[in-house]
């Protein structure tokens, strides 16, 4: 049965991390670095989580968001269509693309950044056909 309410993919969501140097995007109400504001108080204060703190467990995310990991998978699962698992690696792919385009950062510090291993991130870019 499909959702009688809007459900927000990553790609839909993800603004990029171009404008990351200018906080004055960020400040003025615009449009935030990382992710859209969506008027959803809790899939708005999650992917904040997500773009500052990367892909760290449900119960990190959780806990930061005051609620139990089981209420954290289902509601990203209600909000979204996507299993948490696969909500917050589009997310993350979304990150690294960007991260990997701008060549910014060292990938060990890109790893570190995302929330990963460094042959995690490795993983991922081969999987993902993101290039090295």
């Amino acid at each position: 049965m499909a959702a009688t309410f809007k459900q927000y993919a990553p790609a839909e969501l993800y603004n990029g991390i171009e404008i990351i140097d200018s906080l004055e995007a960020d400040t003025e109400g615009d449009q935030p670095v990382g992710f859209k504001r969506t008027g959803s108080a809790f899939l708005d204060a999650f992917t904040r989580n997500l773009f500052q703190f990367g892909l760290l467990t449900s119960t990190f995310h959780a806990k930061r968001l005051g609620i139990s990991s089981i209420s954290l998978c289902w509601t990203v699962q209600a909000l979204t269509g996507l299993s948490y698992s696969e909500f917050t690696e589009q997310c993350i792919v979304l990150m690294v693309r960007d991260f990997v385009k701008q060549n910014k950062m060292q990938k060990k510090d890109l790893a570190k950044r995302v929330g990963m291993s460094p042959s995690g991130l490795y993983r991922l870019l081969q999987r993902r056909g993101i290039e090295n």
